[in-house]
């Protein structure tokens, strides 16, 4: 008997886990696909934008949506959004991505690049490294968007 009741109790706690995964998968994805639809929202009304190549975050003092695609006349652009507000610029003219990957990855030889965004301060545009290194400690690397230069460095220590 107390067996039964041992199975029958872990098998509802197993159901309610499972529950709780499942509805917090979902509250996270459906958010996810709420902003990516405004995102899509804002960039038919608010750019010049045709083709869309990838929406991301930019979170700093200011947090933007950050689209990266094509205008109607096939040049590479960004666009940082916020429900308010829309700045633009050329990808053309930017230090290419690969560039700063390779970059980060000759001065941090065993570091984990996490994510890579441009990002927008005060009208300074510039691409924004997420890093791990073999230490555990988080890096934020600001380049300069268009001549690559490094702007700022910020180490973050785990805590234990």
């Amino acid at each position: 008997m107390a067996v039964r009741i041992t199975v029958v109790v872990i098998a509802a706690l197993l159901l309610i886990g499972a529950g709780f995964t499942y509805h917090l998968t979902s509250s996270v994805v459906g958010e996810r696909n709420s902003f990516d639809d405004q995102v899509m929202q804002w960039v038919q009304e608010r750019t010049t934008i045709s083709q869309v190549d990838s929406i991301d975050e930019y979170r700093g003092k200011q947090s933007y949506a950050v689209v990266l695609g094509k205008n109607n006349a096939g040049t590479p652009v960004v666009a940082w959004l916020t429900d308010k507000t829309a700045a633009f610029d050329r990808m053309d003219l930017a230090v290419p991505r690969k560039n700063v990957e390779a970059a980060v990855l000759k001065g941090f030889p065993q570091a984990t690049i996490t994510h890579i965004v441009p990002g927008l301060e005060n009208e300074k545009r510039f691409w924004e490294v997420t890093l791990t290194d073999k230490d555990g400690r988080f890096h934020y690397l600001h380049y300069d968007l268009f001549n690559g230069t490094l702007l700022a460095s910020y180490v973050l220590s785990p805590t234990s």
